[in-house]
């Protein structure tokens, strides 16, 4: 689904594919450092296969969304049910050179929408304190946020039982885009 950054950049938003394998491993070793620490709690160059098979596998139970501009991933979202089939975790990476531009925001609400069509209750979330933008993207995203911190962990839990409030913040953000083109958008 063809989407606009906050610069009025095109991006597509795609489910990703078991032939998206190679792809994802490449965007995975690109990241700066702090990238993949925020995103793994640890700085991790590769993921091992099988990892990355789970990742592009697309069962109902792991769902992965790609970011891409101009053909380049540019950011992955993904959501995985646990243990509690009412809820599913939700991480995110965004290309260095691609932060601030609204990207996770659009891959959070696109599973947000895909939770919510499958019936999940919550998305949840782990972040360190120093995860400044993505718990912005949890605050403004439109959703209901609950955020607590244990043990030097944030934990943030999404209701994604209704969605009127992400589409309202959604068009609010839309209406302020302007696509590279220079036409406004008609929402």
């Amino acid at each position: 689904m063809k989407e606009l950054l906050r610069s009025g950049a095109d991006v597509d938003i795609d489910r990703a594919r078991p032939d998206d394998l190679d792809t994802v491993s490449r965007f995975y070793a690109l990241l700066c450092d702090d990238a993949t620490y925020l995103r793994f709690f640890g700085i991790r160059r590769s993921l091992p296969v099988a990892e990355l098979g789970r990742v592009v596998g697309g069962t109902d139970d792991h769902v992965t969304l790609l970011a891409r501009q101009a053909g380049t991933m540019i950011g992955i979202g993904e959501y995985i049910v646990g243990n509690d089939p009412t809820e599913a975790e939700v991480a995110f990476a965004v290309a260095d050179d691609h932060h601030r531009e609204g990207v996770a925001t659009l891959l959070l609400e696109h599973l947000a929408l895909v939770a919510h069509d499958r019936g999940l209750l919550r998305l949840t979330a782990m972040t360190l304190p120093s995860n400044a933008d993505m718990q912005l993207v949890f605050r403004t995203v439109g959703l209901p946020v609950r955020t607590t911190f244990d043990d030097g962990i944030l934990y943030t839990a999404l209701d994604v039982t209704t969605l009127a409030a992400m589409h309202a913040a959604r068009q609010k953000r839309r209406a302020q885009l302007v696509p590279a083109g220079g036409r406004p958008l008609d929402s």
